[in-house]
């Protein structure tokens, strides 16, 4: 079985840490971008069967970024992007989903249910 990589895009330190090691611990090859620029230059080399972006970050955000990569896709596309982000009001939720395949919510995201949530995505998109 191919080894599942995800790519991580998450300015905060912290945060960025954490996601990658739950996500190690699982047996996920993870990949990560520090910053909007860095990210965008990931999405564009694709081959992920999974990116977790987050929308507010420093040099491009990632709602620009899904823009740019739906006008210019990668020669390798990436499976599914889910938006992981602290905003939660319905108009930029809309925006979002109409950008990538899934949002959640950083504050009622622990990383536990970020494990679950990442299984049912690449499950669901496994098939695509």
């Amino acid at each position: 079985m191919n080894t599942v990589k995800i790519l991580i895009v998450e300015d905060d330190q912290f945060l960025r840490e954490l996601y990658s090691d739950v996500l190690k611990a699982e047996g996920y090859a993870t990949d990560i971008a520090i910053d909007g620029e860095e990210g965008l230059k990931k999405i564009k080399e694709g081959g992920y069967d999974l990116v977790l972006l987050d929308i507010i970050m420093p040099k491009i955000n990632g709602l620009e970024i899904m823009k740019r990569i739906k006008t210019n896709p990668p020669a390798l596309s990436n499976k599914c992007v889910i938006f992981l982000t602290n905003l939660d009001k319905e108009e930029e939720i809309k925006a979002a989903l109409q950008l990538g395949n899934g949002y959640l919510i950083k504050s009622q995201t622990t990383p536990g249910s970020l494990v679950q949530e990442v299984k049912a995505y690449l499950e669901k998109f496994a098939k695509a």
